[in-house]
């Protein structure tokens, strides 16, 4: 049941930085993870975190500068029978670009998962998948993309919205810091209480870990590029630079830390 619970995306606003991400994993404190790394995919090396438990991961990044991540949508109690949405990620990620990858994830076959949200960006186009039975695409590139547990083409609710507000706030001399500041917030947007705040603290469940993600004009090796990885809740652990690991995907035969994914 890997998820990002909450995805912040800056698609093309920002210049010299044509992709900016915030995530948020929210899981159960029981549930095993590894942090960033990175690792070797049936379609190649990517950087991403690892599911141990099943084996997938909740985002991740290629060497080509594509991004994918998935939340779980909210939909009734899960068919256990249904293939895990971890492995959502690295499936795309073999993808040649963004397009490519919505294109297959278009042709999933029905009921094949449990309703997620995936999003594919990379520095030319940004899309976002909903999945319930069959998938749906949205083409979301140029804009400010917020995606969390609900249907991406449904109504926002509460939580996004005031997120949104916040979002557009930021100015761009800033915005890491400023996005940096939200994954760490317990403002509750909400009537759910603390699940209704960006970082979610609750006794069985509550955000896991946080990635800050910038990607320059030049891709990886841009010296504008970033990776910032939090293992554990923001607001109590720092988030760590991991950019040298965009450099060295970026380079021939990067040296894998370990295996994810399945072969298909």
């Amino acid at each position: 049941m890997d998820r990002v619970c909450t995805l912040i995306a800056l698609h093309r606003r920002i210049v010299g930085a044509p992709l900016v991400v915030a995530a948020n994993r929210d899981e159960f404190h029981d549930r095993p993870a590894e942090g960033l790394a990175i690792r070797s995919a049936p379609g190649g090396p990517i950087i991403a975190p690892l599911d141990t438990r099943a084996g997938g991961t909740w985002l991740g990044l290629g060497p080509q500068g594509l991004f994918a991540a998935v939340t779980n949508v909210s939909a009734g109690t899960p068919d256990p029978q249904r293939r895990s949405r971890g492995h959502l990620v690295i499936q795309a990620l073999a993808a040649a670009s963004a397009r490519e990858a919505a294109e297959a994830a278009e042709k999933l076959p029905m009921g094949m998962y449990n309703p997620f949200n995936l999003f594919l960006a990379d520095r030319d186009d940004a899309f976002a998948i909903t999945y319930e039975e069959r998938p749906r695409r949205i083409a979301v590139g140029g804009s400010t993309v917020i995606v969390g547990n609900g249907a991406f083409d449904r109504p926002v609710p509460p939580k996004l919205a005031g997120l949104q507000e916040q979002v557009d706030d930021l100015g761009p001399e800033s915005l890491l810091e400023g996005l940096e500041r939200l994954c760490r917030s317990h403002e509750e947007f909400g009537p759910r209480g603390p699940l209704d705040a960006l970082c979610v603290h609750t006794p069985a469940y509550g955000t896991r870990s946080s990635a800050l993600l910038r990607i320059g004009d030049d891709g990886l090796e841009d010296s504008n590029s970033v990776f910032r990885f939090a293992e554990g809740a923001p607001c109590e652990n720092p988030y760590e630079d991991h950019t040298a690991l965009l450099r060295r995907l970026a380079s021939p035969g990067p040296v894998a830390v370990g295996s994810i994914g399945e072969p298909s």
